[in-house]
């Protein structure tokens, strides 16, 4: 639950999910394909190698609508500083934390869920989260401002079912299975599930998997990735190129994720404020890290002209 303490951390957190869900939402280009030459990325991938070496992979846009180097200033001058930047034109974020009582904040976080007909069912799925980690909910309402589709939030409380519920927990587009620590049957079938196998049981565990796996099928919606990646890979016939393409599809994300996760997560635990409560930076590297690799996977895809 959020304390008063903790107001101006998730003030910053705000501003860099709203960021990132507003470009989103506009489908800027976050990630950008840089090739040596006169190269492309399917020239590439037809050519045999199993490694990438004449492309680059540049997510600096994403950074740079982040303002990392500009976050602990913001922080100094408190929750109301960092909130009068937000790009936030009806008001929605400025009014949940317009309060220095942090029942008051949480009630009104609550009605963004609340006054939303559309948001109804992940509310009732869903409620117990939103009330018990303030993160979960941020994320959301982050998400949800921005992404207005009326298939996000089914899409979301879909995505959440599988990863508890699901025999192989949520499976993420590229076949990459996100379940609960130590919920697989047995020993892992898959060398990939042995993480998940062997992980502890952790809040920070859940808190990354839980926003990960919002911003995983928001992402998907948004970008169309679930119909479009098949499509990508019916137009390449040779097998081999086709593995290969699904291990660069799948790395070129995961090189997005890892850089992005870092920067954030490294940023914030630069500023004082955040040693004392981890799981708020956590929450923010979760969610850019993961918008990351879906902005890559879409950027990929445009790429190979799927």
């Amino acid at each position: 639950m959020i304390t008063l303490a903790d107001k101006p951390n998730y003030a910053i957190v705000t501003f860099l999910q709203d960021a990132i869900a507003g470009a989103l939402a506009g489908k800027i280009a976050l990630v950008n394909f840089h090739a040596a030459g006169d190269t492309s990325l399917p020239h590439e991938l037809r050519t045999g190698q199993s490694l990438p070496r004449n492309l680059a992979l540049d997510f600096s846009p994403l950074l740079d609508i982040l303002h990392l180097p500009q976050l602990p200033q913001l922080g100094t001058g408190g929750p109301n500083g960092i909130l009068e930047v937000l790009a936030d034109p009806l008001g929605e974020l400025k009014r949940i934390f317009a309060d220095d009582d942090p029942t008051v904040i949480f009630a009104r976080m609550m009605d963004f869920f609340n006054q939303k007909p559309e948001l109804a069912n992940l509310a009732s799925t869903l409620g117990s989260f939103l009330e018990g980690q303030f993160g979960i909910a941020l994320s959301m309402v982050t998400t949800f401002k921005n992404l207005t589709d009326p298939k996000f939030p089914r899409a979301v409380v879909d995505a959440a079912l599988q990863y508890f519920f699901g025999k192989d927990g949520f499976v993420t587009v590229d076949q990459i299975h996100v379940t609960p620590p130590m919920q697989l049957g047995g020993a892992p079938q898959q060398l990939s599930d042995l993480s998940s196998f062997l992980s502890q049981k952790t809040g920070e565990r859940y808190l990354r998997d839980i926003i990960a796996i919002i911003i995983e099928a928001a992402g998907d919606v948004q970008y169309n990735l679930r119909d479009r990646y098949p499509r990508m890979l019916a137009q390449i016939t040779a097998s081999a190129q086709q593995e290969t393409a699904k291990r660069w599809f799948t790395g070129f994300a995961s090189m997005a994720e890892a850089g992005v996760t870092t920067a954030v997560e490294e940023t914030l635990l630069g500023i004082g404020t955040f040693q004392g409560n981890r799981l708020i930076a956590a929450s923010a590297a979760a969610y850019a890290g993961t918008a990351a690799r879906k902005a890559t996977q879409h950027v990929f895809l445009s790429e190979m002209g799927a």
